[in-house]
């Protein structure tokens, strides 16, 4: 009975410890890996343009690219509670402004993820550390004018300090030009304290010392 328990928490224990290390893509906003994310809904503003703007947690940088060289993203309303939007205010670019956008996370993140509407093209959502070590990425196919709530994003990150949102020329926009998009709700869940790795380490020990005394 005893090593039946042992075993069991140590299967758990390990469980836990290998969530940390693998990372895998999210679609909802529900998702457990963001169960303590902070959310950016962009409500509070600033409404208006910008080429980079810090919103709480994380700041917003529009990048350039060949079709848009001054790259900018608006804070808006347009559209409001369409195109996976929610509540009045949103990241939009008026389809002739970014191509691209870089989040960067005040803190390292274990999760992340926001929803995305209205792209007639592919997006790719990149993931990187403070290294610029390429975590996790995923191509998201077009969503068009879903209202669903289509969510995109990566949990069990190692330490991700910022992500880039990229668009590919295809789809409808095979021969060039600004896909339409809006961005809403980015939910950023940071890397657990020091303290959380030291009580599962101080676990192993715990299980290790039980492991002994079973053996005695």
């Amino acid at each position: 009975m005893k090593t039946s328990v042992l075993s069991f928490a140590i299967l758990a224990v390990s469980v836990s410890l290998s969530g940390l290390a693998y990372a895998a893509p999210i679609s909802s906003e529900s998702d457990p890996a963001l169960a303590t994310a902070a959310l950016v809904d962009f409500e509070s503003g600033p409404t208006g343009n910008w080429v980079t703007q810090p919103f709480g947690v994380l700041t917003v940088t529009a990048l350039n690219s060949s079709y848009s060289p001054a790259a900018t993203f608006s804070v808006g309303s347009d559209y409001a509670g369409e195109y996976n939007t929610r509540g009045s205010l949103h990241i939009t670019n008026h389809g002739n402004e970014f191509q691209a956008l870089r989040l960067d996370f005040n803190s390292p993140a274990s999760a992340f993820g926001f929803l995305f509407g209205a792209s007639d093209s592919s997006w790719n959502l990149n993931a990187y550390n403070a290294g610029g070590t390429l975590l996790e990425s995923m191509v998201i196919a077009p969503v068009f004018g879903s209202n669903a709530g289509d969510f995109f994003g990566f949990s069990g990150l190692s330490s991700a300090t910022y992500a880039t949102l990229i668009q590919n020329q295809d789809g409808v926009y095979a021969s060039g030009g600004v896909d339409y998009v809006f961005v809403d709700n980015v939910r950023v869940s940071a890397v657990p304290e020091p303290e959380t790795y030291a009580m599962l380490l101080a676990g192993l020990g715990l299980l290790g010392a039980v492991a002994r005394r079973c053996k005695a």
